[in-house]
């Protein structure tokens, strides 16, 4: 018979081993702030309160209900592994309360929902004494923050700031305090840039609105935006996006303040290389994942790559989403666009000022065919970013647009290589006949077919005549099945 002994961790060492995951200050603040914008919130406002020796965070997002709260506030409150919404920003279910006891060793969290006001807090000092327990407060020790709330929203608060505060010299340790929220403010700037610009997210800093600092420096004219290239991961259930960029010269801006600017607040040598974002939030900044070495003249070069949090295992995301390593499926496609973009930053870097966007992006003027690899399955096709296709589309209107886009469609799958069956040859995943209904790819494939279809039957080409036309189709023949049913199912 097999014998159970429980074995409960001791409280101190393992809260010991979570206050030194290894956030900062405002990685922490930063990880946060992920649960205010998973949270639906338009405004946050972050309060370095040296007066009361605490930094409070809130938001006017949907706020828990108590039983949520209580969920949310226990240590592991969500599967790793969980599928999670396009717009959830967490991983563990860990975060809010790691970031915060790497700050302090007491945290409280009030939040509103459908008017009913709920609080729960931990103290680390108070844990020897009750255990595992949350510390349920009286309105009356809440109502400070329960007015800052108003129809629904969430405040937290950290207090007991032993990794902040150094009592023993006060004037340092004030000093120090302030230049932390300088530096926070800094990292939140980039951190949630894309939020800020593509979302109006309302980011405080002790009252002061945070700018957001896009690293490729899009509003300058003369920034490259090089050819973008999607992989999909080997399940097909996640994609990922890489776009390089390359950064104007330096004569190329309007002062030496927005040069000063655009190298970033740990300058342009810090700020070369990738730059990962995980549903839209920054995870990795400036690597070159051991490819190459920093080099003054790449420092214009800057690439973006896209992962969702479907990726999160093949990029072996960390607790405190600052840290990923590069998948081996990704590896190839990442480092020949880090080639590229060198390359290119180079010519840049070493133009002494004679350069101009037209002259650098000639070389470029050949570039009308990509490669790409989605699931082990190589395809060919036409640069759709191409200035002179570019030029074009903006002469048609929609119809024409569509109809250009179906017509560039049968060019890619009726090439001569592609017919001759060169990307057979380069197969080295899933066989043809393995489809997997509930990945990605085949619903971005779907999609595709059904424009086509819509737009082929449009233009007056009968069903048997779009179905035959497909069949043939290299980047569709394995869909023959949905083929069929997409052209049955089709209004003529």
């Amino acid at each position: 018979m097999v014998k159970k002994v429980q074995s409960i961790p001791e409280a101190r060492l393992l809260l010991a081993s979570l206050r030194s995951v290894g956030y900062n200050e405002e990685t922490a603040i930063a990880d946060i702030i992920d649960n205010c914008i998973s949270a639906h919130a338009n405004e946050i406002n972050i309060q370095f309160d040296w007066k009361k020796q605490r930094i409070v965070i809130s938001d006017d997002g949907f706020g828990m209900s108590d039983k949520a709260l209580i969920e949310n506030m226990r240590i592991g409150s969500s599967d790793p592994c969980k599928i999670r919404e396009d717009d959830d920003l967490g991983r563990f279910g860990m975060g809010m309360k790691t970031a915060a006891f790497s700050i302090g060793k007491k945290l409280t969290v009030i939040t509103k929902s459908n008017s009913i006001v709920s609080n729960a807090s931990w103290d680390l000092d108070s844990i020897p004494e009750i255990g595992w327990n949350l510390i349920i407060r009286d309105e009356s020790e809440i109502s400070e923050f329960t007015s800052q709330i108003d129809h629904q929203g969430t405040v937290i608060v950290i207090e007991k700031l032993d990794r902040v505060i150094d009592i023993d010299d006060e004037k340092k340790a004030k000093s120090k305090f302030y230049r932390i929220a300088n530096r926070t403010e800094k990292h939140l700037a980039l951190t949630f840039h894309r939020f800020i610009e593509e979302n109006n997210l309302i980011l405080k800093l002790n009252n002061n609105i945070v700018k957001a600092w896009n690293p490729f420096i899009l509003e300058n004219s003369a920034t490259q935006e090089l050819p973008e290239e999607s992989i999909f991961s080997e399940d097909g259930c996640a994609e990922v996006i890489i776009q390089p960029y390359v950064l104007p010269h330096k004569t190329k801006f309007a002062s030496d303040v927005d040069y000063q600017a655009a190298g970033g607040p740990k300058g342009w040598n810090y700020h070369q290389g990738v730059y990962v974002y995980r549903n839209r939030r920054l995870i990795i900044c400036g690597t070159w994942f051991d490819y190459i070495k920093k080099e003054p003249a790449y420092n214009l070069a800057r690439i973006k790559i896209d992962i969702t949090s479907a990726s999160d295992e093949d990029w072996k995301i960390d607790i405190k989403k600052s840290t990923a390593s590069l998948p081996s499926y990704v590896r190839e496609a990442v480092e020949r666009a880090i080639d590229i973009c060198t390359e290119a930053s180079a010519r840049v870097y070493n133009s002494r000022g004679s350069y101009s966007k037209s002259n650098v992006s000639a070389p470029n003027l050949d570039y009308v065919w990509e490669q790409r690899k989605k699931n082990g399955r190589y395809s060919f096709h036409i640069n759709r970013k191409h200035s002179l296709l570019n030029n074009l589309n903006k002469q048609l209107n929609d119809n024409g647009r569509e109809t250009l886009a179906a017509y560039l469609v049968l060019v890619e799958n009726f090439a001569p290589f592609m017919l001759s069956g060169v990307t057979d040859s380069l197969h080295k995943g899933k066989s043809d006949t393995e489809i997997d209904n509930d990945s990605l790819e085949y619903k971005v494939q779907i999609k595709e077919l059904t424009n086509l279809i819509n737009k082929f039957l449009s233009l007056g080409f009968d069903k048997e005549e779009t179905k035959s036309t497909l069949f043939e189709m290299p980047n569709y023949r394995h869909l023959r099945e949905e083929i069929i049913r997409l052209v049955e199912d089709a209004n003529a």
